[in-house]
């Protein structure tokens, strides 16, 4: 093949022979270096296109997992803060109920119902098996209301039970404060309250309480609780022991033999507080028994007479 070229301006013309070889060459030149550079430039780039989706789907799923790192570390870091919240008020729960405990052993003892309510052991539960619902689990802010619910009624049942431990304690030291029977197991009364012959003068007198007469160094007997403020010699009255009741009362046992209390004793009633005899301004053995209210002498009679509670 023959390629001739003609130029105008000189009129003259060139000519070149395609060889085969020279045909191969410019087929080469023109189409498969092209072809080849293109092919790589594709590669490449399709190459270069995946690395970047590569690269940015692994700094997503990095960013994903870094998010869930950190969520992880604030739901912990939420959790101990709920924890920690939570410690103190468990442990004020704990206590306060201790301090219940203890008040209703107290109770038990006072009321006499130790076999009813046993406070050293748990309280006894059944039923049948519930079916549970789903999610019925409490929340944060469910379970911190419910906290202070319970923290609630455990200080009105500490309050309430305080009262009426109270009450109960007042009522039990009312009953055994209050003055009721003789102050001797034995024996009999020798003189009442009130005007009598003297037995050393024969002139009329006023006795301000009651003597029994009985054997000698048998017990003599508080009527009352009370606290001792006096036992000790006093005049004629000997060997007197003297107990304040509070609420104004006070009794006073006289002529002993011998004291069975020191001053600043609790004494109960029945309580032995002397020994009968005949010490002081006396003409036998007795006990000579008074019963003051608000520093008057009243008859002790009408407090003998009447039963303990």
């Amino acid at each position: 093949m023959n390629l001739i070229f003609c130029s105008s301006a000189h009129s003259s013309s060139k000519s070149f022979k395609l060889t085969p070889g020279l045909l191969a060459f410019i087929f080469t030149v023109v189409f498969t270096i092209p072809a080849a550079v293109g092919g790589s430039l594709v590669y490449w780039w399709v190459d270069a296109s995946e690395r970047l989706q590569n690269n940015k789907a692994s700094r997503m799923m990095e960013e994903e997992l870094q998010a869930q790192r950190e969520e992880v570390e604030e739901v912990k870091r939420k959790s101990i803060e709920r924890i920690d919240a939570l410690t103190p008020r468990l442990g004020e729960l704990q206590a306060r109920l201790l301090r219940l405990d203890a008040l209703g052993k107290r109770l038990t003892a006072v009321a006499d119902l130790s076999d009813e309510f046993n406070f050293d052991q748990p309280p006894p539960l059944g039923g049948p098996e519930s079916v549970y619902e789903e999610g019925s689990g409490y929340t944060d802010t469910e379970l911190m209301e419910e906290l202070d619910s319970l923290t609630r009624k455990i200080e009105q049942r500490h309050q309430q039970l305080e009262l009426i431990h109270a009450l109960m304690t007042k009522r039990n030291l009312a009953d055994q404060v209050y003055l009721a029977g003789r102050p001797v197991s034995g024996g009999w009364m020798s003189s009442t309250f009130g005007r009598r012959s003297d037995p050393f003068t024969g002139r009329t007198s006023w006795h301000e309480g009651l003597d029994y007469a009985g054997r000698e160094n048998s017990d003599v007997l508080a009527t009352g609780a009370g606290v001792v403020v006096h036992a000790s010699r006093r005049g004629g009255f000997g060997n007197l022991v003297e107990i304040d009741h509070g609420d104004g009362y006070v009794t006073r046992y006289a002529h002993l033999n011998d004291f069975q209390v020191a001053k600043g004793d609790l004494v109960h009633r029945g309580d032995v507080v002397g020994l009968m005899g005949c010490t002081g301004r006396c003409t036998g053995t007795h006990v000579h028994y008074e019963v003051i209210q608000n520093g008057r002498a009243v008859d002790p009679a009408r407090y003998v007479s009447r039963s303990a509670p």
